[in-house]
């Protein structure tokens, strides 16, 4: 009978344990998930929120310090730029040096232009075809890159088979852009 005390002794004394185990675990659970832990996150998560929006509201009023700056270098831009009454003709001289320069043919060039909205100025679409060979090409492109004048390269289109037949030359297909300002 002695054994059969000892097994309960022993089994009542595990439960005992397990009993406060439990309990222990309850009691640490509870106090992980309780609302003063809780109001403790919630609060640093707003803080680091309110952080960022802080410094998006700086960065914001940086920027529309700047605005005017911007505005007026964008005038002072424009103010560069040739007036439409001239700025084909010279547009024309100019690229006709560069080709002369270069040792370029011109095959043909066309003009496109429309008004830019909001703005007095208007853009012209440049659309032309050199032939020639490389190294004139890439002094022609030099000369437009050094201008006074702004051309923006669009696109390039390169056919070495349509160069009037001559070894070496090659036939460029350019799209540019310009601005002339409104008289």
């Amino acid at each position: 009978m002695t054994d059969f005390k000892t097994k309960k002794r022993l089994i009542i004394g595990a439960l005992a344990v397990l009993l406060l185990v439990d309990g222990a675990l309850a009691y640490f659970n509870a106090r992980m998930s309780s609302p003063a832990n809780n109001r403790a996150q919630a609060l640093t998560a707003e803080s680091q929120r309110l952080a960022l929006v802080k410094a998006d509201v700086d960065r914001a009023a940086k920027i529309r310090q700047t605005i005017p700056d911007i505005l007026k270098k964008f005038d002072d831009f424009e103010s560069t730029l040739l007036p439409a009454s001239k700025g084909y003709s010279v547009v024309t001289q100019e690229l006709d040096e560069y080709v002369r320069d270069s040792h370029l043919l011109v095959d043909a060039s066309q003009f496109h232009s429309k008004e830019v909205t909001g703005r007095d100025l208007t853009e012209v679409k440049i659309e032309a075809a050199v032939t020639g060979d490389y190294n004139g090409i890439v002094n022609f492109l030099n000369h437009l890159q050094r201008s006074k004048n702004v051309y923006i390269v669009d696109s390039l289109g390169v056919d070495t088979e349509a160069a009037h037949g001559a070894t070496g030359a090659l036939r460029v297909t350019l799209h540019l852009r310009t601005y002339f300002r409104k008289a």
